[in-house]
């Protein structure tokens, strides 16, 4: 199992079968078949009172859901798993049925998916993240971007639109983003932005940009950041971030000099850290009462994986 939240998804995406019509007319009709919802990018999610750290996907079936796929709703196609087949309905803004399904349902609940990803389990979140990240782009991606004002067809079960004007195709976007740890000898790097909440330090982080590799965008965002040079970029792993739809690149990128400058306009403040003060942070010990990520956080991973090559 994947020690990286979202990064363990069960389902086979089984992209073949996307624009397969009559398989997916079947389908949505099979008993095998299990829709989740959502709201409000919240998907509706089964609580446990006597465990409250124990959340699940609500999946419901053909016949719970039918009277809802003749509304105006983004059905998409997630996967299968053996003989069972996965859906998502995302429900429009205006919709008020997310009330009755709440009030109708036992223990049901539409959740933000930043609340329950650190007590739901790594596959479940793994899938909401999938079909978050799809339904963020159906719901951006609506009008051709050539053709003034003509809307977009919706193909592949969610996963492409075309205009029929032009013939353009649109596909669901990742945007990479490099995450690294500075280190240098014993110690590494964390920084903290101004939007960070009191005494939060993390990792230093970018998007890569047009015409770069992984090696470079790390090289330049740690030149721009802290002003250090990076020897050599050790990629670790990498996280999908579906707020909306990041592909985070873990990296751990060794420097040639302690010595650094922070770039006042991305970072407020730096500081070097050995293995003993990151102990103490996390057992939250340490003198300046600094704190990192929580493990859900790629930023999080990183650093233990910097603490146990040290």
């Amino acid at each position: 199992m994947s020690k990286i939240t979202f990064g363990d998804n069960p389902l086979d995406h089984s992209s073949k079968l996307r624009g397969d019509i009559k398989w997916q007319k079947n389908a949505l009709q099979s008993d095998k078949s299990k829709f989740m919802i959502f709201y409000e990018d919240r998907p509706l999610i089964k609580t446990d009172p006597a465990n409250r750290d124990n959340p699940k996907i609500y999946w419901l079936s053909y016949q719970d859901v039918k009277y809802l796929l003749d509304q105006k709703v983004i059905t998409i196609f997630l996967g299968l798993i053996g003989e069972n087949i996965y859906y998502a309905i995302d429900l429009n803004e205006q919709n008020n049925e997310s009330e009755k399904l709440e009030s109708s349902l036992s223990n049901a609940k539409f959740i933000d998916l930043r609340s329950i990803a650190p007590m739901i389990n790594n596959k479940s979140a793994a899938v909401i993240a999938q079909a978050k990240s799809i339904f963020e782009w159906n719901k951006s991606a609506i009008y051709c971007t050539k053709c003034k004002g003509v809307e977009l067809e919706v193909l592949e079960s969610g996963y492409k639109k075309k205009c029929n004007q032009c013939e353009k195709e649109y596909f669901p976007r990742v945007d990479p983003v490099v995450i690294m740890l500075p280190f240098h000898k014993n110690k590494c790097l964390l920084g903290r932005q101004n939007i960070f909440p009191p005494n939060m330090y993390s990792a230093l982080a970018g998007f890569l940009e047009p015409g770069e590799t992984i090696e470079s965008a790390v090289i330049r965002e740690v030149k721009e950041e802290v002003n250090l040079n990076t020897e050599n970029v050790i990629y670790k792993f990498s996280q999908p971030w579906p707020f909306p739809s990041q592909l985070m690149i873990g990296c751990l990128a060794e420097v040639d000099s302690f010595e650094h400058e922070a770039d006042e306009d991305e970072i407020e403040d730096s500081i070097w850290l050995d293995k003993e003060d990151l102990t103490a942070i996390f057992v939250g010990k340490h003198q300046k009462r600094i704190w990192i990520p929580p493990p859900m956080a790629i930023a999080h991973q990183l650093i233990l994986e910097w603490m146990h090559k040290n």
